[in-house]
Parts: structure tokens; sequence; C-alpha cells
């Protein structure tokens, strides 16, 4: 679990590379997130499964090499048996 800070959005890319959702071009000039080793272009850092964007502040989840929002994250852990802890 990550918590989206203003921090990943600050830096530029630096070098010619590609996107980790979208696999397009990123050129070195443009504002890039992070999360881990993957780059993303803004508009496609969001949950790759129900497309939410992300707001500072917010928790996504790195699975599978996939940004999960908290609630589909939860739901695959339902699915795969493993409940989340609620405290």
């Amino acid at each position: 679990m990550e918590n989206l800070c203003r921090d990943q959005k600050k830096g530029l890319f630096g070098v010619t590379g590609n996107c980790a959702a979208c696999s397009k071009l990123i050129p070195a000039f443009e504002m890039v997130m992070r999360a881990k080793e993957n780059v993303y272009h803004l508009d496609c850092f969001a949950c790759q499964l129900c497309n939410q964007r992300f707001c500072v502040g917010d928790k996504f989840f790195l699975k599978n090499n996939m940004i999960l929002c908290q609630t589909d994250y939860e739901e695959g852990l339902m699915k795969e048996g493993y409940a989340p802890q609620v405290r």
C-alpha cells in the first residue's frame, strides 16, 4: 500500500521512457507519477480496474504491476480468500 504524496508528482521523468500503464512514450520533459520502479503519465495514474483517479493523500496499491484503488484491491483479496484486516 502506498499513499499518494505530493513528492511523487513533482519530478520530471528525466529520460525518455515508456508509461507502465499504456506503454506509450513519455518525453523527458513531461511530468510523471512514480510507484516503485514504474513511471506513468499523469493521466494514466489511475486504478487499472475502475479508472478512479487518485488525489493527494489517497491510498493506492501496486499488485502484479497494476495500480489499484483500495476498494478493488480489497475485493481482489476477498476473491482470493484473504480478507483485509479491519481494526
